[in-house]
């Protein structure tokens, strides 16, 4: 299982919280994260580096 705030690897018998996440016009998805905080995953935006 992938924790849902930092994309790593939940390990087996690891504390995780299921947050519930109702679907506005859908189905909602119940996501699992750890239960100890972790760090937000990073997204990169724009590419590293100048632009030419």
């Amino acid at each position: 299982m992938i924790c849902a705030r930092c994309n790593k690897l939940i390990q087996p018998g690891e504390a995780t919280e299921t947050v519930v996440n109702p679907g506005a016009t859908a189905a909602g998805a119940d996501i699992e994260i750890h239960a100890e905080p972790c760090d937000r995953a990073r997204q990169q935006t724009t590419p590293e580096g100048r632009w030419r």
